[in-house]
C-alpha cells in the first residue's frame, strides 16, 4: 500500500480535491481556501478475497494499491456530499461507488467490508474528541464475514476467563459498538461464538496508549489458531493501523518412547493430558505464546521422566515428542508448517523416532514400485532427524524404511492415499516394549 506522508498528502489533496492548477506556466495557481469546511476521512480494505484497490475521493485517486487489512490515516476532505469510489487497482472498475454526506469537523472511517461479490461500505462517524488524560478510547467492529454472532470479552491480561462476563454479547457481522473510554494500559481481548465458552480468538496483551482513539475491527484471516484477527486502527498519523492476530500457539504431544509407561503431561504444573500410551498423539492444545515448563511423568505417579522449558511463538504450530528409550528419554520439539501446499499438492514430513534403527534409508514411491533397483528418496536418515515437509502431487504413495545401505524393509506403510491440500507427519516408531513390529504413526497436521 502506498501511504502518503502528511506533507505529500496535503499537496496531493490540494491537487486532487480542490483542483489546484498544474499548469507549467507562471500563471497564478489556485490554493485551497482556508475557510473551506472540511471533514476527516480514512479508508480501510477489509474484503478478504478482494483485490488490491485504489481509493478515489471527489473523482481523484487519493490512495493506491491498498491491500487487505491496510488502512490510510485521516485525510482532510471538503465536507458535504463527497463521492467515494473503491476501484480495482490500476483500473476504472468500481467495486464500491457511494456518495457520503460528510459533516464539518467530523471524523469518518470507511470500511470496505464483506466478500468481494457482496462488498459494501461500512461507515463509522465520530466527532474526534480526544479521550480524557490517562485514558484511551476503544470501539469494536465485527467485519469478519466468515464469523457468526460473537461475544467479546475485554479484561486484564492475566484475568481468568472462567470468571469473566462478556462486554459485548451476540455481536453480528457489520455491527459497530459504541465507543468506550477506558484507562490507558494493558488489556486482553477474547472472543467466543455467541453464548459459548470456547475461545476462538485471544489477543494476548494489548497496550492501549494514553490519548489514543482505537477501532478494533474483527477481520477474517486464514488461520488454524483462529478464523479472525484484529485490525487495530488508531488516530496516530505515523501508525494508522496495526494487526493483532491470535496470540496463541498450538502444541500437540506424541509418546514415542517404546519402553516408557503411559504418561501424564503437565504445562506449568497444570495437567493437560493424562494416561497417554506409547504410539499415541494428542490433538493440538492452545497456549499463549511464551515459554512453558513441560513435565512428562509416569501415569502411575512414580517419576518425572522429562522436565523442560519450551519456548512457543504466537501463531506457530508445534509437535513435542518424547523420544528414545526410557533410560535416555528426551523431548523433540518440531515446528509444524501447516501453510497450505500449492493447488493439487500435499505435504508429508517424516520423523525418525525408532531408536532401535539408528540409521535408515527411506523410499517414497508409487504403491507398486519395486525398490530393488531404486535409489532411496532419503539416504542415511538418522534417529531424531526429520525430513522437513516434502511437497508432492496428491495421489497414492507408499513409504518404505530400510536398514541403511540395504533393501531390508523395516517399515512399510502400504498404500497411502493423500488428497489435495492435506498435510501429514509420519513418525517411524520402534515396536512397543510388549513386542510387535516397527510401525508408523501418521498424524493429520491439516485436512
Amino acid at each position: 500500500m502506498k501511504l502518503f506522508p502528511s506533507a505529500l498528502a496535503t499537496v496531493l489533496l490540494c491537487t486532487l480535491l480542490w483542483g489546484c492548477s498544474d499548469d507549467d506556466d507562471d500563471s497564478p495557481t489556485d490554493t485551497p481556501d482556508p475557510n473551506t469546511p472540511t471533514a476527516q476521512l480514512r479508508a480501510v480494505h477489509l474484503s478478504p478475497d478482494g483485490p488490491a484497490v485504489d481509493i478515489s475521493v471527489n473523482g481523484a485517486v487519493a490512495l493506491e494499491d491498498v491491500t487487505y487489512r491496510q488502512a490510510s490515516g485521516f485525510l482532510s476532505v471538503p465536507s458535504g456530499d463527497t463521492p467515494v469510489q473503491v476501484l480495482v487497482a490500476d483500473t476504472d472498475t468500481a467495486v464500491i461507488d457511494a456518495t457520503l454526506t460528510l459533516a464539518e469537523d467530523q471524523n469518518y472511517t470507511v470500511l470496505a467490508v464483506n466478500v468481494v461479490d457482496a462488498i459494501e461500505p461500512l461507515v463509522i462517524e465520530d466527532d474526534g474528541t480526544a479521550p480524557a488524560s490517562g485514558s484511551a478510547a476503544l470501539r469494536v467492529v465485527h467485519a469478519a464475514p466468515n464469523a457468526p454472532e460473537v461475544d467479546v470479552y475485554v479484561s486484564g491480561p492475566a484475568d481468568d476467563f472462567a470468571g469473566l462476563s462478556p462486554l459485548l454479547q451476540s455481536v453480528p457481522f457489520k455491527a459497530v459498538a459504541d465507543e468506550l473510554e477506558v484507562p490507558a494500559g494493558d488489556y486482553r481481548v477474547r472472543v467466543t461464538l455467541a453464548g459459548q465458552s470456547d475461545i476462538v480468538y485471544d489477543s494476548g496483551t494489548l497496550t492501549l496508549a494514553d490519548g489514543v482513539e482505537y477501532v478494533a475491527v474483527a477481520s477474517q484471516v486464514d488461520g488454524l489458531t483462529s478464523p479472525i484477527g484484529l485490525t487495530l486502527l488508531t488516530d496516530i498519523a505515523d501508525t494508522p493501523v496495526a494487526l493483532a492476530d491470535d496470540a496463541r500457539a498450538r502444541l500437540r504431544a506424541v509418546h514415542a518412547s517404546p519402553d516408557a509407561p503411559a504418561v501424564d503431561i503437565s504445562v506449568d504444573s497444570a495437567e493437560v493430558l493424562s494416561d497417554v500410551p506409547f504410539g499415541v498423539a494428542s490433538d493440538y492444545l492452545l497456549l499463549l505464546g511464551g515459554t512453558y515448563n513441560i513435565d512428562v511423568s509416569a501415569a502411575d505417579g512414580s517419576a518425572s521422566v522429562i522436565n523442560a522449558d519450551i519456548p512457543l511463538a504466537a501463531g506457530v504450530d508445534y509437535t513435542l515428542a518424547a523420544v528414545n528409550f526410557l533410560s535416555e528419554i528426551s523431548p523433540l520439539l518440531l515446528e509444524d508448517d501447516n501453510a497450505l501446499p500449492a493447488d493439487g499438492n500435499v505435504k508429508l514430513r517424516l520423523v525418525h523416532a525408532a531408536p532401535s534403527a539408528p540409521t535408515v534409508d527411506v523410499y517414497l514411491t508409487a504403491p507398486d514400485t519395486d525398490i530393488a533397483d531404486a535409489l532411496p528418496s532419503i539416504a542415511a536418515f538418522n534417529f531424531a532427524e526429520n525430513t522437513g515437509y516434502i511437497e508432492a502431487p496428491a495421489g497414492t504413495y507408499r513409504v518404505r524404511v530400510t536398514v541403511a545401505n540395504t533393501k531390508t524393509v523395516a517399515i512399510d506403510t502400504g498404500a497411502l492415499t493423500l488428497e489435495a491440500g492435506q498435510i501429514r507427519t509420519a513418525f517411524a516408531l520402534d515396536p512397543s516394549h510388549s513386542g510387535g513390529d516397527f510401525g508408523v504413526l501418521l498424524l493429520e497436521d491439516r485436512n
